[in-house]
């Protein structure tokens, strides 16, 4: 047996054994923290978007495949392939495959620990070919892994690939530049498949920093470096050509569509950036509008400052370094440069997206000093020690930031102090002083870690396991028993993402790469929206009827007594009291179905073409009267005003002159307006609130019902008030939160949902039946006896091909509300088939081939 470990070389050397750790002990140092705190993983976006994703991309990649180029899950129908691009083509998602969907968020817990697991690796193969010390290259690579970037961005996993492949970019640059076989086209290729975005940046910093170091190399050979080095990354970026092009043409129909303020100013001021330098240097806020991360152990922080103050290192690599370190600082808050590294855009939270290249050099510029062996001097000591007490002292007096808590405070002034006496007293002193560094490093990063995560709240994972359990079995029953093409939708949500997770048809999205009309056409539907998400807040029955939402998930009250982590959350609900005039048509444990027989299909016949039409941003009820009138053809007036009842004030005065205007009294405990009226009729009432009112300026109950009124952008919506309660009170109390309150634009409205009933019934009369099977789309056979339109609500998109009896169609160039596919029908028998082609993906793909062969057929003529 000896022999053969021996042959074999498996014999755990000293080499091995510090790889082994680069790789294991930050991944556990990440773990441990959830481990020992008994959090869950998910937070923020990772627990309100990327889970949904990921859990789709599991339950589909080996059995419904084409889903991952389109599915009705995303919103109202959408393609998937840049969403793929940014979220999901990570080789590390592969693992989801090896747990139950019930264990997604302990499978995306062991994920991320293994990206910064391979970053720590990484980081170390690249520096330990600088410097033969294990030592200060595990404290290097360390706090790369564990930066103030991975700690402060770990949820947003899609973004790690690119932290753990940039060394591996800056060490295939290194061997262009010595004229070496390296592996650069691989790695752009694996930088845009995992994430598009961060590639971008990681490449960019991969030229600056080519460009840094080839004016260093004798002016014959620049030129044919250069090109070595362009044909690499153009090889491998051609060879992505099959994701690259469909997200160039779906983000400039989604984020890219927006435009950014340009200006020459700062985004914060300056200085601000330095107390981001401390340990724990992150909370909630500073994900949402603070500065970026740009956190490293502080020991290696002061070798980054002796880099410069190096007598060995020649002054024109030091021009060369601290003119790309200071464009990447100048990066962090100069709006220019911030727009430059964000593809044109603002951040939408989670400010500095690019900082790990930023730390990346930083901790790079420490290791190139080590590698010297450099004597320090007592100036530069000196030096070291009124910068390092000029950042202490700003530290322990800036009041302005809730980070700085005093434990973070005592934790960076003492590693200050530590690494001063370090590099005065231990430096290149004793055997022990390398070892010594690297348990400073990690006990800071430890530190940090919980300082910084102990900032943040988390979702139990029981909370995503039990919907996705409940609302799968709904989901499953209604595959079985109604094979048709319907949406599906619920009166609460999880997230917005819930149709990926449970993997149904609904109208709710998040997405950073939104349809920009579906998401116009929603707001002005009344639905909550942001700029790149929405959900079925705010529908009514011409909604429902209309976008086809044939069923409803509903929260089951009359659950059977569960253990608590067996429990069901119901959050955000939404106050659709109507919902439960449709069907019975399941009850589960936890969830009930109902049934709108009045839905149409996704796609109806119409009587007359479309037209140009005009919102009304401020009437959400004019507009979905609209959306009927321009579906059916009908000019009917389904929603009616309702006068406002005079109200009770209680500890409110209203305004001199004015209507619906009031104001608090002084010294007033409680001030509360409330309307009571009983309506005349069965139908469905609705109040109609202006966007400006939400729940920081008021509160109102609804018959003891507490309304939800958080809003996402300042928009109007409709909000149920009730339905089926002829001659029954209707109480709405609304108490003030501020001083004023203004409800001249609030309004009451009465739908008739008899009308509408009856008026959908006729409507819904004939028309006729699809069914979907991948990405085709096809009807039974049915006759038309004038021509019509063919309307329907899937988004417009050149990638459909419309067939009527194999005879291809022409899409109308009016499309239905601006936002929906359409087309022309004669007089006649017609079988309708929709079939999605995606053609920039096929081009791309082409083009990725005809890379791949050129590739090959040249390989011999370079080193890539």
């Amino acid at each position: 047996m000896k022999h053969y470990f021996t042959m074999h070389k498996l014999s755990f050397n000293k080499e091995t054994l510090f790889y082994f750790i680069s790789f294991i002990l930050p991944g556990l140092i990440f773990v441990s923290y959830f481990f020992y705190t008994h959090n869950g993983i998910l937070t923020v976006d990772l627990g309100q978007q990327y889970v949904d994703f990921l859990a789709f991309f599991r339950s589909n990649l080996f059995t419904h495949p084409l889903k991952l180029i389109y599915t009705f899950s995303n919103g109202l129908g959408g393609s998937m392939l840049a969403t793929d691009a940014y979220y999901l083509f990570s080789p590390f998602n592969l693992l989801l495959f090896l747990f139950p969907q019930k264990f997604v968020p302990q499978a995306i817990l062991i994920i991320i620990a293994l990206k910064i697991a391979m970053a720590g690796l990484t980081s170390y193969y690249y520096w330990h070919q600088k410097i033969a010390n294990y030592f200060y290259v595990l404290a290097a690579s360390s706090s790369y892994a564990l930066s103030g970037y991975v700690i402060g961005n770990y949820y947003n996993l899609m973004w790690l690939d690119a932290v753990l492949l940039l060394p591996l970019l800056i060490d295939a640059i290194d061997k262009v530049l010595a004229k070496q076989k390296n592996h650069l086209t691989l790695i752009t290729f694996l930088l845009w498949l995992t994430n598009f975005y961060t590639a971008f940046m990681a490449l960019l910093f991969g030229l600056l920093y080519f460009l840094t170091k080839i004016f260093f190399i004798k002016k014959e050979s620049r030129l044919p470096l250069f090109w070595n080095y362009l044909k690499c990354s153009m090889f491998g970026s051609f060879f992505n050509a099959f994701m690259l092009l469909p997200v160039f043409v779906e983000m400039l129909q989604g984020k890219a569509a927006s435009s950014a303020q340009w200006s020459w100013g700062f985004q914060f001021p300056p200085y601000e950036q330095f107390s981001k330098l401390a340990d724990g240097a992150y909370n909630f806020h500073e994900m949402q509008e603070g500065m970026p991360n740009i956190y490293i152990a502080l020991p290696l922080l002061m070798f980054t400052i002796l880099y410069f103050l190096s007598k060995k290192i020649n002054w024109q690599n030091k021009l060369a370094n601290g003119l790309l370190l200071s464009f990447l600082i100048a990066s962090l808050f100069w709006t220019p440069l911030v727009l430059l590294w964000h593809l044109g855009q603002f951040p939408v939270w989670y400010p500095g997206r690019f900082s790990f290249v930023l730390i990346f050099l930083s901790l790079n510029l420490a290791i190139d000093f080590l590698r010297q062996h450099e004597k320090i001097s007592l100036i530069q000591i000196g030096i070291l020690a009124i910068l390092a007490l000029g950042l202490a002292i700003y530290l322990c007096l800036n009041q302005g930031f809730e980070f700085l808590t005093q434990e973070a405070q005592i934790s960076s002034c003492s590693f200050l102090a530590l690494g001063l006496l370090f590099i005065g007293l231990i430096y290149q002193k004793t055997e022990l002083a390398a070892p010594f560094f690297y348990l400073i490093v990690e006990l800071e990063l430890i530190i940090n870690v919980v300082l910084s995560l102990g900032n943040l709240a988390y979702q139990k994972d029981s909370d995503f396991q039990n919907f996705a359990a409940n609302t799968n079995q709904a989901m499953q029953y209604l595959k079985m028993h109604d094979q048709g093409f319907y949406r599906t939708e619920k009166t609460f949500y999880r997230s917005d993402g819930d149709p990926f997770t449970a993997d149904y048809n609904g109208l709710s999205s998040f997405n950073s790469i939104s349809d920009q009309r579906v998401l116009n056409l929603l707001m002005n539907l009344g639905f909550v929206n942001n700029s790149n998400s929405y959900n079925n807040f705010g529908g009514t029955p011409i909604t429902d009827d209309l976008l086809g939402v044939k069923y409803y998930l509903l929260p089951n009250n009359d659950i059977i007594p569960l253990r608590k982590n067996k429990q069901m959350k119901y959050d955000n609900p939404n106050h659709r009291i109507d919902v439960s005039d449709y069907a019975m048509q399941k009850k589960f444990k936890q969830l009930l179905i109902v049934k709108n027989n009045h839905a149409l299909p996704l796609l109806f016949l119409s009587p007359t073409a479309p037209k140009e039409i005009k919102f009304d941003p401020a009437s959400i009820s004019n507009n979905q009267n609209l959306l009927f009138k321009q579906a059916t053809g009908k000019k009917t007036q389904l929603f009616t005003r309702v006068i406002w009842p005079d109200p009770k004030k209680n500890g409110v005065t209203g305004w001199e002159g004015g209507w619906m205007q009031y104001s608090r009294k002084k010294h007033a405990q409680v001030s509360r307006v409330i309307f009571n009226f009983r309506p005349h009729t069965n139908d469905s009432y609705y109040l109609e609130l202006p966007g400006d009112l939400d729940e920081n300026s008021a509160e109102i109950h609804v018959n003891d019902s507490n309304l939800n009124l958080s809003v996402r952008d300042p928009d109007p919506r409709l909000i149920n008030l009730g339905s089926q309660m002829q001659g029954q009170r209707i109480q709405i109390a609304i108490t003030l939160k501020k001083n004023d309150l203004n409800l001249n634009s609030a309004n009451l409205w009465r739908l008739n949902t008899t009308k509408l009933n009856t008026q959908i019934t006729a409507f819904k009369r004939n028309q006729p039946i699809f069914s979907q099977a991948g990405l085709k789309i096809k009807s039974n056979r049915f006759a038309t006896k004038k021509a019509m339109t063919m309307n329907s609500t899937i988004p417009a998109s050149s990638n459909w091909l419309i067939f009527d009896k194999g005879k291809l169609l022409h899409q109308n160039k009016t499309l239905f509300m601006k936002t929906f596919l359409n087309f022309k029908l004669v007089k006649g028998q017609h079988q309708i088939t929709l079939i999605y082609i995606p053609w920039i993906f096929l081009i791309g793909l082409l083009i990725t081939i005809i890379s791949i062969i050129i590739y090959y057929f040249s390989i011999k003529n370079t080193h890539c």
